[in-house]
This record gives structure tokens, C-alpha cells and sequence, in this order.
């Protein structure tokens, strides 16, 4: 018996800055990506809280991407280092809720680098398309 291949769900938080120029990169370049990342524009990645991240799974989502400014780059001077430092409690209160660790993960991307933008995107869909058993 065939089993039906379930489409994962993945929300994309992205910096209105270098991560979100990247995604529009890709979009001017005719760079595709999976249709099942919904991408949401925030300000700055230092304004999310685990709260928010925790939000995107009970609401139906399978994976939560952060993307963000390289270090040094941010327009807010610590967004990303914030950022970072949330990282550790949101993944241990998401293992706590029966989570893998590659459902959830923070990456940075540089100003208007499409193909990056495409490639951590790729990589983190496949993950888990893994983790769901669509491979």
C-alpha cells in the first residue's frame, strides 16, 4: 500500500534586512524555493521570542527557520546576538514538547545573497521532509 507523501509546513522568520534582500534576491534571479516555507517579515530577529517560535508549531508548523543579519551586520547593532541567546531555551523548551533539534534553526545570510538564501532553505526543508518521512 502506497502512502500518501504529507506536505511539511515551514514558517520562515527572516530580518527585514540582509536575510529578507536575500529572499528577494532569489525571487529577481528566478531562484526557486519549496512552496511550503511561509516566510514572515519581521523588523529584526532580536524581537522574537520563544513564545512566538512555540506559536508557529502549535499552530500546524513542522519546522521554524530564523534567518538573520551576519554578525556585525545588523541594523540594530544586537539583534543577532540577541537572537542567539534565545536560541538555546526555545530549543530546550521545544525538546521538551517532543521536538527533534532540526525542527527549529537559527542561520544568518549576507545582503542580497540569493543563493545562500536558497541553500540553507533547501537544506532545512529536506531535513525535515526527512523528519516526516517524505523521502
Amino acid at each position: 500500500m502506497k502512502t500518501e507523501k504529507k506536505e511539511s509546513k515551514i514558517i520562515l522568520f527572516t530580518c527585514n534586512w540582509n536575510a529578507y534582500s536575500g529572499l528577494e534576491a532569489a525571487g529577481a534571479e528566478k531562484i526557486s524555493y519549496s512552496p511550503t516555507v511561509y516566510p514572515i517579515r519581521l523588523a529584526c530577529l532580536g524581537r522574537i521570542t520563544p513564545g512566538i517560535i512555540l506559536k508557529a508549531f502549535e499552530n500546524g508548523a513542522n519546522g521554524v527557520l530564523l534567518l538573520g543579519c551576519s554578525e556585525g551586520e545588523c541594523q540594530y547593532e544586537t539583534g543577532n546576538k540577541q537572537v542567539t541567546e534565545i536560541v538555546p531555551e526555545t530549543r530546550s523548551l521545544l525538546n521538551l514538547l517532543g521536538y527533534n533539534d532540526n525542527q527549529f534553526q537559527l542561520d544568518f545570510v549576507d545582503v542580497g545573497d540569493g543563493k545562500a538564501f536558497k541553500e540553507i532553505i533547501q537544506n532545512f526543508t529536506n531535513g525535515i521532509d526527512e523528519i516526516q518521512g517524505n523521502q
